[in-house]
């Protein structure tokens, strides 16, 4: 099975850009970078150089510092390719295993801009940092990649006319209760799952809960491997204590000193937390009080934490089997679920630059208040409330409306997609209620 990708344009923008430079895809493992530019090229390009950088054979013979004329030499004579341009794709997967690659990228886009250069890393910042290497601001372009969101599993579940409906609804339209209680079921399906590629494909073919089970199990287990190949032996366990616990904390604030058991320190897991945000396994989200732009983070409140996919974190906390069969969706979403599955959304909703995503939080006795997800949108600071049901209280929006003046305020629920105008302290407000499956028109809606 194919999943179309919605970064498939921004390949396709990008081979045809002018002023082009080399690619870099930056993802978690196993979100399917691979398997979208080996696709990509077979449709674009008529021939791929196709130099897997975890293969010891590839990597030894470019490991060493080397020229592009060098480069193109081996290519040549050790992988017995030409390089023609505008009709060869160079794909470089898993650059951050070879540091002289690195460093030759930049040279690309200055003395070969007519050929097309796609690189992609697992842990590329964290090699960076690692190694002590930059890569020049200007000579590359950058696309963030993350698990499946909702519209991408539809077009997996070749749910073509429902996705066509979804994209294009606008605001004041009404959704048939139909069609909205038919996604909704969809969309707990997906929340059940989560957006990892192999896992999406096993799934729409059939396959058991219980082989699922091992899918997630593995990928787990291939995470964790990982950890020896950008830390110490001594913080090694660090990360795979934060890997294996941090999917119980998804959609919750936390501190770092209420994370740690008794014999780790709130800096050793401060600092695994910030080896799995490079490596793109999870976002700890970061607190703001700002009341107009720029919003800026407060870093001594503590974060809350996104974890890379759903269906991870269903499977880590044992409740997966349980959820796949369940009927009633608001039960399901009753703790942080929804807010996981929320962040994780639109989070993958950010191609181009990582989203600056906060909670909004007051910690003034009389005026305290928490606000789920807040973010910048065309200078507009939007406030986002999560609620599992189609009903329950929005006090701390609420709070939002009355001391931000240039807002707009959103709710996401499992209720009807409204716009309507709601009274804070008898001044007029417009609130925006979204139901869960829309979550990737954020930007837009």
């Amino acid at each position: 099975m194919f999943l179309n990708r919605k970064i498939n344009k921004h390949l396709l923008s990008w081979k045809n850009a002018k002023n082009r430079k080399p690619l870099v895809i930056k993802g978690a493992r196993q979100v399917g970078k691979t398997s979208i530019v080996l696709n990509f090229a077979k449709k674009e390009f008529n021939n791929t150089i196709y130099i897997n950088l975890e293969k010891s054979e590839h990597l030894k013979y470019l490991q060493n510092p080397i020229s592009l004329e060098e480069f193109k030499k081996i290519i040549k004579i050790n992988f017995q390719q030409n390089i023609i341009p505008g009709k060869t794709l160079i794909f470089l997967d898993e650059i951050q295993n070879c540091p002289s690659l690195i460093k030759l990228l930049r040279f690309f886009k200055e003395e070969w801009p007519k050929i097309h250069v796609i690189a992609t890393g697992s842990l590329l910042e964290v090699m960076l940092k690692k190694q002590g290497l930059s890569i020049s601001v200007g000579r590359v372009e950058y696309i963030y990649l993350y698990p499946l969101d909702f519209f991408e599993y539809l077009d997996a579940k070749k749910e073509k006319e429902l996705l066509k409906f979804l994209k294009n609804i606008q605001l004041g339209e009404k959704i048939p209760l139909a069609i909205h209680q038919r996604t909704m079921n969809i969309f707990h399906e997906y929340t059940m799952i989560g957006g990892m590629p192999e896992i999406v494909k096993l799934f729409l073919e059939g396959v058991t809960a219980e082989k699922l089970e091992s899918i997630y199990s593995s990928l787990l287990a291939g995470y964790k491997e990982d950890v020896y190949k950008y830390s110490s032996v001594a913080n090694a366990k660090y990360l795979k204590y934060a890997i294996e616990n941090a999917p119980y904390f998804a959609g919750n604030i936390i501190s770092y000193k209420k994370f740690g058991q008794l014999d780790i320190k709130s800096r050793e897991i401060k600092t695994a937390f910030e080896l799995l945000k490079d490596a793109m396994m999870l976002s700890p989200i970061p607190a703001t009080q700002s009341v107009e732009i720029p919003l800026i983070p407060k870093e001594k409140k503590s974060k809350k934490i996104i974890f890379l996919d759903v269906g991870l974190v269903n499977h880590q906390m044992g409740i997966l089997k349980e959820y796949l069969n369940i009927k009633n969706l608001n039960s399901f979403y009753k703790g942080r679920i929804a807010e996981q599955i929320v962040g994780q959304n639109i989070l993958s909703q950010f191609t181009h630059s990582p989203a600056k995503l906060f909670y909004w939080g007051k910690d003034k006795e009389k005026s305290k208040a928490e606000v789920d997800f807040c973010l910048n949108k065309n200078g507009t600071l939007m406030g986002i409330e999560v609620k599992s049901g189609k009903t329950g209280r929005l006090r701390s929006l609420h709070q939002f409306a009355q001391e931000v003046k240039n807002k707009q305020i959103v709710r996401i629920y499992s209720g009807e997609f409204k716009k309507e105008k709601i009274k804070i302290k008898n001044i007029e407000n417009e609130l925006i209620s979204i139901p869960f499956y829309l979550i990737p028109r954020i930007k837009e809606l």
